[in-house]
């Protein structure tokens, strides 16, 4: 009996392993080239592009693109102004938006219209609206600006915080609001002291992937900028990127500025987005 367990076990052994590979393989994929960009930052820029291998530790990459006479630091200013704005007018507007679809019994059809919409958007090609919407930001004075690249990314990512955030106050009990109303709580009392605190988790977690898609944006930046200082750091990387050179250590230093922190915060919220998209998933 002993020997037949034993020989059912390894023949299983295979199976239960090939999921451990899979994530360790997934794994090395993503950090490799991290680790690698790291390396090549804090190389010397004649180390990185001579034959064999050795690693010369230098900060030169870093103060070369990063000195006041470059345009990088201002770049990277304007892509944490863009974050944190587009997040927050997004988060915003999503918030109302989703608790009033949720909780406030509009007609089936008027919901699932806006929902419709806001899906439809999610699955139309951004270059395809760049035309229209490059005449908009003309039209208003908002070409080559800050605003302009805030109300776009705002508008583009808006669709999807609100799906997500409408699951999360689906998921809270309706008991809530109702006996927060019996006891004579106004609509806005209640959406502020009750619903709005517990599906802060999820709303967090749609404000993070919201701040990581703004941050990574780089056509909108591209087509609505003339880039210098007015473009954020997406632009400012593919400039390194010339005919005549590919500057391997700027964009290795910019790469480590840029990358490392939005993997840190995501590494830092893993739970805070695991719960905020399990509760948002499971009905209340």
């Amino acid at each position: 009996m002993t020997s037949l367990t034993s020989h059912r076990r390894r023949r299983r052994h295979p199976t239960a392993v090939l999921p451990g590979l899979i994530v360790v393989g997934a794994i090395v994929t993503i950090v490799v080239p991290l680790l690698w960009m790291v390396l090549i930052a804090f190389q010397q820029p004649r180390a990185i592009i001579a034959p064999g291998w050795r690693f010369e530790f230098s900060l030169h990459n870093f103060a070369e693109v990063f000195n006041p006479n470059t345009v990088f630091g201002s770049q990277v200013l304007n892509s944490l102004i863009i974050v944190v704005a587009a997040t927050g007018l997004t988060l915003v507007i999503a918030t109302f938006a989703s608790y009033s679809l949720s909780q406030l019994q509009w007609s089936r059809r008027v919901v699932l219209g806006v929902l419709s919409g806001a899906a439809l958007l999610q699955v139309i090609p951004p270059m395809t609206l760049v035309p229209g919407l490059y005449a908009t930001l003309t039209n208003i004075g908002l070409v080559n600006t800050l605003g302009g690249l805030i109300l776009v990314n705002t508008v583009f990512n808006l669709p999807f915080a609100l799906i997500m955030t409408k699951f999360s106050f689906d998921a809270l009990p309706v008991e809530l609001k109702e006996s927060a109303s019996v006891d004579g709580t106004s609509e806005f009392g209640v959406f502020r002291r009750i619903m709005l605190p517990l599906a802060m988790p999820g709303i967090s977690a749609v404000g993070i992937f919201t701040a990581i898609q703004v941050w990574n944006e780089f056509l909108f930046g591209l087509v609505f900028t003339s880039g210098g200082r007015t473009a954020p750091i997406t632009v400012g990387i593919a400039a390194l990127i010339q005919p005549q050179e590919i500057r391997f250590g700027g964009m290795a230093a910019i790469g480590v500025v840029t990358a490392i922190p939005i993997i840190i915060l995501a590494i830092a919220a893993n739970r805070q987005i695991v719960s905020g998209l399990v509760g948002g998933a499971v009905k209340g």
